[in-house]
């Protein structure tokens, strides 16, 4: 009976553990074991109850141990045997502890009883090395996972694992702040990576809540071009900003964003595609090729505030229905107001200009802009962001050309 659950536990672990995953230089926090944890002796650890023989296998995982030994000593089964509760720890250990969830492809346990205890030997195998271990970053709150991936966009990381304490989110979750993450980061916003993300442990069918509330989320980047070539871009961007440095010394007032409203009007000219053909959806377009789309200039002007110290977000929204994108800028008054940098007359516009002239965002997630439009106008919160947007755009704001390859419309500029 003993040599039939060890075989199905085996199988069964083998067949639910599969995958693998990159590198990525980063810290990782140990989880500490419980304080009323197993006690060691050398190579071996003893637990007395279910809870300590638990804590052992776990302890096995975080040390990356390929081996471990538990001798139960006076131990009394909380499932009415031995072989039951060793079969259990170790389903715990790879099914819902987060580390072995991610890391652990194999857990075979073998018990014996030999005179006065049970000796129970616990092996395993991994999927992770030891180093993509040590790499994973501990983070609390949705900030502090922002953060970690606006570090991994700006050196073109392919990969961060991070575990996350009070996570119950989805992927779709982590996939919006990556989107948020790049606008920004908008010096290495030269492409919208293809992301892939995968939690462990996964949830259960029907539960809402991670046990413990802790889950180690793994992101995948996948880049338009090859990292190298963006991050010679990158640093070709920089080194423009750089050149241009005493133009960004300017203060968070009217004249202030005006001054970098005109300098970047005065570098790009709005345009679809770039010389090359290729969409001009970047900074990198604006800045160094002088001509960019709706989202390359809002990009732009988001840098070039970033380098002023001035307070800035992209706006992704629509305009007649169609994908696009512009700031809002913040002043030192606390004052916030719109910037299309497309437009001659894009400049310091409230949000009631901007309904009149019909564009859409959502409202909700960012500041108000002075004066308010109606309230029979007031704009829903469940605008779709310009990349869920599909079928024909509407009539531009001058005169249509056309649309382009983005979903943008082609604009006339005045």
């Amino acid at each position: 009976m003993k040599r039939v659950l060890t075989a199905i536990l085996a199988l069964v672990l083998t067949l639910g553990l599969g995958g693998c995953a990159s590198m990525l230089d980063h810290n990782y926090t140990v989880v500490q074991p419980h304080e009323d944890g197993p006690a060691s002796d050398g190579d071996v650890i003893t637990a007395e109850n279910y809870q300590q023989l638990e804590d052992a296998v776990i302890y096995f995982v975080d040390q990356g141990m390929s081996y471990g030994v538990v001798h139960l000593s006076n131990y009394t089964p909380d499932r009415g045997d031995v072989e039951a509760d060793v079969d259990a720890a170790c389903l715990y250990a790879v099914q819902e502890y987060p580390l072995g969830s991610y890391a652990v492809s194999y857990i075979k346990p073998q018990t014996s009883y030999i005179v006065s205890y049970y000796e129970v030997s616990v092996y395993l195998s991994y999927r992770r090395t030891q180093d993509q271990v040590n790499s994973i970053v501990s983070v609390t709150g949705t900030s502090a996972i922002r953060e970690e991936l606006q570090d991994t966009l700006r050196t073109f990381g392919a990969e961060a694992v991070l575990r996350v304490t009070y996570f119950n989110e989805d992927e779709e979750f982590i996939r919006e702040l990556v989107r948020q993450a790049y606008y920004d980061t908008p010096e290495a916003a030269l492409g919208m990576p293809e992301v892939t993300v995968s939690l462990y442990p996964s949830l259960p069918e029907g539960e809402e809540t991670a046990p413990g509330g802790v889950r180690i989320v793994e992101i995948q980047l996948s880049y338009p071009e090859d990292p190298e070539l963006l991050q010679k871009k990158k640093e070709k961007l920089v080194a423009q900003l750089s050149s241009a440095a005493a133009h960004l010394d300017v203060k968070a007032d009217q004249a202030g964003i005006q001054t970098l409203f005109e300098l970047l009007r005065s570098t790009a000219q709005y345009s679809l595609l770039d010389s090359e053909g290729r969409k001009a959806n970047t900074a990198y377009a604006a800045l160094v090729e002088g001509r960019a789309d709706s989202k390359g200039m809002a990009l732009a002007y988001q840098l070039l505030c970033q380098y002023a110290g001035i307070e800035c977000t992209v706006v992704p929204g629509t305009l007649d229905g169609a994908p696009w994108y512009w700031n809002i800028v913040t002043l030192s008054d606390g004052e916030s107001r719109h910037v299309d940098a497309t437009r001659a007359d894009g400049f310091a516009l409230q949000d009631a200009e901007l309904a009149e002239q019909c564009y859409q965002w959502n409202r909700e997630e960012f500041p108000s802009c002075g004066l308010q439009p109606p309230t029979e106008t007031v704009l829903p919160s469940d605008i779709p962001l310009p990349s869920d947007i599909t079928g024909p755009a509407g009539e531009g704001l001058a005169a249509v050309a056309g649309v382009g390859l983005t979903g943008e419309k082609e604009i006339q500029e005045k």
